[in-house]
């Protein structure tokens, strides 16, 4: 594994410089393009020694702070792009200097130092970009080893051997949850036999604790216990402070008595919503957790000084939790969005989360139901014995249904909208990157413009407005 991320190392610094090289030949050929004196500007040598003093100066960039930088395969694409800049823009310092020391910066067009910066930029980011995802496709990021989770009944020593060669692991990982010391010794003691490089997972509050959550408190690893209880107003709404983690652990421990009662994920457009409607406002409130599902939101609560405060996005929790209840031991109940979708939504669960226990799924019908056919879905969903129920109808529609049904539906109820197009894989979700910048909804926007054309641009503008307002008179 090791020569497979030492060679990329030095492949990312050749790609650099042949981008250069490039970008100085494009350069010149879109400036001196039909001139005659083309050939005997680089004859002469200027441009030519212009590009060796600039290949030589990126040896050092790249060797002061490229070089020390994540790697390409661990940073995302707009980490990326800011690497790229910065070596760019670093090297375009040094090189002007250089020539204005040695006196040859009068005789270089202007023109073809802009553009050369520029395709270097642009090129440079490319080619990364291209290698980056062949690389990836091939060996992997690097950050995420093929790993063998092992969970009790743990197998003995001649099963593990069998299981790591057979599966190609490169590590294993043992879920300490609900093991005895005895096991957790024996499988330890059989890998530690077999030269396999092994882990144990940290266990705290009868949760197999993820690295999301973890917080270094005192000098030691730790986890929030629950929720918070303060909150931060927004436009009239209380939204919860917590990460994805914390709030699924909350609501894992404390789900007997969410029972009855609804959460909602709320974002930019529904924080406006309950602006402009004091009674959709009183809904949001009246939930016993109303999370921040926009970045803007959770960015405003970051800039207050909230600790622990984050974007707690519908599909994410969703994803949170459905990894955390393969054991069987929480159930789900899917009311909402198309037959369609919950066929897909079923069968992508059942391959991605094996074990996890769908009690039913529902698709009512797209208009106002009738007071027998309410009754009847209530009746059906509390016959399963869901425990928690996710609500896909969109917003307002699922929040108002919740809070119709607040006691009536014995399960605790989530209302997720578009997570269960996203989860299904009817609705391609935008990567990570994109998600952490705040540009998700640019991304769904490029998918479905002539639905959300007007919803995004139009409540982006009153958000702004409106939080313009709230600075000035509570200075927010």
């Amino acid at each position: 594994m090791k020569n497979k991320v030492s060679y990329p190392i030095r492949r990312v610094f050749i790609i650099d410089e042949i981008a250069l090289v490039a970008s100085m030949a494009l350069a010149l050929f879109l400036r001196f393009r039909g001139e005659a004196f083309l050939w005997h500007k680089i004859y002469e040598g200027l441009y030519v020694y212009i590009i060796i003093t600039v290949c030589l100066f990126h040896v050092i960039i790249y060797l002061l702070y490229d070089n020390k930088k994540t790697s390409i395969f661990k940073q995302d694409p707009l980490e990326n792009l800011v690497t790229v800049v910065r070596s760019r823009l670093t090297l375009a310092l040094l090189s002007l200097i250089y020539l204005y020391v040695v006196q040859r910066s009068v005789q270089v067009s202007r023109a073809v130092m802009g553009m050369f910066f520029t395709f270097s930029i642009v090129l440079g980011y490319t080619l990364r970009m291209l290698y980056r995802r062949y690389h990836i496709g091939k060996y992997g990021d690097g950050s995420r080893p093929n790993t063998l989770m092992l969970h009790t009944p743990f197998p003995d020593e001649h099963g593990l051997d069998t299981m790591f060669q057979e599966g190609g692991f490169d590590d294993v990982m043992v879920l300490t949850r609900g093991a005895s010391r005895e096991e957790i010794e024996g499988v330890i003691g059989a890998a530690e036999r077999l030269g396999i490089r092994t882990y144990c997972s940290l266990n705290a509050l009868s949760y197999d604790v993820h690295s999301g959550i973890v917080t270094e408190v005192a000098h030691r690893a730790s986890i929030p216990a629950f929720v918070r209880r303060d909150k931060f107003r927004l436009f009239g709404v209380n939204y919860s402070i917590a990460r994805v983690e914390e709030a699924v652990l909350h609501v894992m421990r404390h789900l007997d008595e969410l029972k009855g009662h609804y959460i909602c994920f709320s974002n930019v457009h529904t924080t406006v919503m309950a602006r402009e409607s004091k009674e959709y406002a009183e809904v949001l409130n009246g939930a016993a957790f109303t999370f921040p599902d926009g970045t803007p939101i959770a960015k405003l609560q970051k800039k207050k000084g909230l600790i622990g405060a984050d974007r707690v996005a519908g599909p994410d929790f969703m994803m949170h939790m459905f990894r955390d209840t393969t054991d069987g031991k929480i159930t789900h109940f899917f009311y909402g969005s198309t037959q369609e979708t919950l066929d897909a939504l079923r069968a992508h669960l059942e391959i991605k989360y094996p074990g996890i226990v769908i009690k039913g799924m529902y698709s009512p019908p797209f208009r106002e139901l009738t007071d027998e056919e309410d009754e009847a879905d209530v009746e059906m969903i509390n016959a399963s014995g869901a425990d928690i129920i996710w609500i896909g109808l969109g917003a307002p529609k699922q929040e108002k249904w919740m809070k119709a049904h607040e006691g009536k539906i014995n399960g605790v109820m989530m209302g997720v909208g578009a997570g269960f197009d996203f989860h299904a894989g009817t609705i391609k979700r935008a990567p990570e990157w994109i998600q952490k910048i705040g540009f998700e909804w640019l991304y769904r926007l490029f998918q479905d413009p002539e639905r959300l054309i007007k919803r995004y641009f139009v409540t982006n503008i009153k958000f702004l407005w409106y939080l313009a307002g709230e600075i000035m008179r509570n200075g927010l």
